[in-house]
């Protein structure tokens, strides 16, 4: 059973949702944008062995709105604020995506808090992150995004106007509709519509304006890997799906990480198998490395 509640951390009240007392503490951490429900696929199978949280940013889901203060520290803020409330033992911190940035801003500030860190297919190669989000490509769709996060269109509605949104695919000269990507179809367009029908259009205020360097300001990944001690499991997607953690950004991870290891999910790119379902190699590999702390 999950229950759905809510924590005031001072600066904002938290939504979250908590599973059975089954062991240890372990803290999902979604990408952005996305909601808690993004874990979905993996829950039920976590849950009976550990202590399952999963968060919703500030910003996204049915968490409060702060305007102006999205910055990429302040999740990190929040996420130990959290712990700190809700979290009677180290934590056990997996972060998709963006998700897996905070959870290491996490461990570098509040180590006492973290007993072993997640990273799923995180963008750790910062200057490749950079470029990405100063794109005009990347820019133009977080623009269209924001324009439609809030909205009060049904989700059938939202669906329907992100399907129509051109986007420039890497491989490919010329325009197409989000809806007609590789791997796009209604499922996931209704799962993108619910996630930005209840998000802060203010949460893509950097990523829809190119303000990359702004918003990874004082987020120095030479400066914090080494600062982690706990266990780290870097989940990597298959570059050539779409993954984005690159090969070199591993080899780099784990020459500095204390204690690193690897596990790449050759068939998923960037999701790792979580908007299609298809989670059994994500699972395989979480439980393994997680039974092993």
């Amino acid at each position: 059973m999950l229950e759905e509640k809510k924590v005031d951390i001072g600066s904002v009240a938290l939504n979250y949702v908590e599973g059975p007392a089954s062991g240890p503490p372990l803290l999902l951490l979604h990408g952005i944008p996305d909601r808690w429900q993004g874990f979905l696929p993996i829950m039920p199978a976590l849950r009976l062995r550990w202590h399952l949280y999963a968060l919703d940013f500030r910003g996204h889901g049915k968490s409060g709105r702060v305007p102006g203060k999205y910055h990429s520290k302040v999740y990190g803020q929040d996420v130990g604020a959290f712990l700190k409330k809700r979290v009677d033992k180290p934590a056990i911190l997996f972060g998709m995506s963006a998700g897996g940035l905070v959870a290491l801003d996490v461990a570098a500030q509040f180590p006492e808090r973290v007993r072993a860190l997640v990273l799923g297919d995180s963008p750790i190669d910062i200057d490749r992150l950079l470029a990405w989000m100063s794109s005009m490509e990347f820019k133009a769709l977080f623009s269209a995004f924001r324009a439609l996060a809030g909205s009060k269109l049904s989700i059938s509605e939202l669906a329907s106007e992100l399907a129509q949104v051109a986007v420039l695919v890497p491989g490919q000269a010329e325009l197409i509709n989000y809806g007609d990507q590789p791997g796009v179809d209604p499922v996931s367009l209704r799962q993108l519509a619910m996630t930005l029908s209840q998000l802060d259009p203010g949460v893509l205020e950097y990523h829809a304006e190119g303000r990359a360097q702004e918003y990874l300001e004082g987020f120095d990944l030479e400066e914090l890997l080494p600062r982690i001690t706990c266990p780290v499991l870097l989940l990597q997607g298959n570059p050539s799906h779409g993954g984005m953690m690159t090969n070199a950004s591993v080899e780099y991870a784990l020459s500095k990480l204390a204690i690193g290891a690897h596990v790449q999910i050759e068939k998923c790119g960037h999701d790792l198998g979580l908007d299609s379902w298809d989670v059994g190699a994500l699972l395989r590999a979480v439980s393994t490395f997680l039974e092993s702390i």
